[in-house]
């Protein structure tokens, strides 16, 4: 049974699953535009800037009007590849904290700062970021609305809290490697279901899902074979005891960070090591968090005040109002709970991942509900009767012959 929508319906139920309205198609305008500019690059440098790029994009009843690309280019001599990829791609989130109320204010504006960063082999040529670019297309588009969708969300979302977004910032800053293949696996799982990233793959998938015509019929293979979908998997699976495990199989690994630390690991038994490793990467992790928090709600008066004490009002310094001495504690006490019991914050986020990946899961699927009916051709010209009522056969099979009346008075 077809069950006919109007527009204003099909809008509520895009944005019940998280899809807003135009943003689909407003991703592959903001690749075409993107995809012009990589074009006009004809020399290799670091790093190109094209700024103020009029554009007009309007995602559901927000429009934007401009555009600041930058574009970085990074060789690396742990690539081994031989072609430029993306390695990372984000928009800007300008924002002032409001002591007033203790929150973050996001800044009221139309312009989209979109960065891209490349990493490239030895010998690269201005071509191959366009190149590179243009042939994964379904997936760059996808990107392109997600990043739309978080920039959306920022200016619908005018105001939150600093604590949230120093907690994104930490595990999407790059700044905690520790050179322990399953460390580095929690790491990027922890990113992947911050919430700031859940509330935007249901766009990501759908964006996917519409470039390749997906079905009803052929949804649930295209949802299990979609690159999301699997790393969701991946982190449903991941359990406290895997990481143990793997710990105990990269033991080498863990005698090199904590020689680093200046350590002795060989004077400990393996399970003195793997809990001494997991104690550092829960210090680094609560200290980088709170690096982060400082930064977004200090002034820089009172940075340096934080920096160097009282003598720094020598250069400037001012200590902190009470009001945020009292943020900054609360905050502090946030990232530090598990001090002491480290290895219980890493056996609760193990369980928070299965608990996070399965609900969002299931919230994608519900892209499932965009997918349009198949609509029935009308008022058609048939010209060779024959051919098309064998080819209405092959399409729908042999019709059978009923011989009683279905529909009686």
């Amino acid at each position: 049974m077809k069950i006919i929508i109007t527009e204003s319906q099909l809008k509520l139920i895009k944005e019940a699953v998280g899809v807003p309205e135009n943003i689909l198609d407003e991703g592959k305008v903001l690749y075409d535009i993107v995809k012009s500019k990589l074009k006009e690059i004809n020399s290799t440098e670091e790093e190109y800037l094209f700024e103020d790029i009029e554009i007009d994009l309007r995602v559901s009843d927000v429009n934007f009007t401009n555009l600041n690309l930058i574009v970085k280019v990074e060789e690396l001599e742990e690539y081994d590849g031989t072609e430029a990829v993306i390695a990372a791609m984000g928009v800007g989130n300008e924002f002032n904290f409001e002591e007033g109320i203790m929150m973050q204010i996001n800044a009221e504006t139309s312009t989209i700062d979109l960065f891209i960063q490349f990493i490239v082999p030895e010998g690269w040529q201005s071509n191959d970021l366009y190149n590179s670019f243009i042939q994964y297309e379904t997936q760059h588009i996808s990107t392109m609305a997600h990043e739309l969708m978080h920039r959306f969300r920022r200016s619908k979302k005018t105001k939150g809290l600093a604590g949230n977004t120093a907690d994104y910032q930490t595990y999407s800053s790059g700044r905690l490697n520790f050179g322990i293949p399953v460390i580095n696996e929690f790491m990027r799982y922890s990113y992947f279901i911050q919430n700031e990233e859940n509330v935007v793959r249901p766009t990501e998938v759908a964006s996917r899902m519409t470039q390749k015509g997906i079905t009803r019929e052929n949804f649930y293979e295209f949802l299990m074979n979609d690159d999301v979908i699997k790393e969701l998997k991946r982190i449903q699976n991941f359990s406290f005891e895997y990481l143990i495990q793997s710990l105990y199989d990269q033991m080498d690994r863990v005698f090199a960070l904590l020689e680093h630390a200046g350590e002795n690991p060989k004077e400990n038994s393996p399970e003195e090591n793997i809990k001494m490793v997991l104690e550092l990467v829960y210090i680094n992790l609560s200290n980088t968090k709170m690096e982060f928090f400082e930064k977004y709600i200090l002034s820089q008066e009172e940075t340096i005040f934080s920096k160097m004490g009282p003598f720094s009002q020598l250069f400037g310094g001012k200590p902190p109002s009470e009001n945020k001495i009292k943020l900054l504690n609360k905050y502090r006490n946030h990232v530090t709970k598990y001090e002491n019991k480290e290895m219980d914050f890493f056996k609760d986020e193990c369980e928070r991942f299965n608990y996070v990946a399965t609900k969002l899961i299931k919230r994608i699927s519900k892209v499932y509900s965009l997918i349009p009916d198949e609509k029935e051709q009308t008022n058609e010209s048939i010209l060779d009767w024959e051919l098309h009522q064998k080819l209405m056969e092959k399409k729908y099979g042999k019709r059978p012959i009923e011989t009683t009346y279905k529909y009686k008075k």
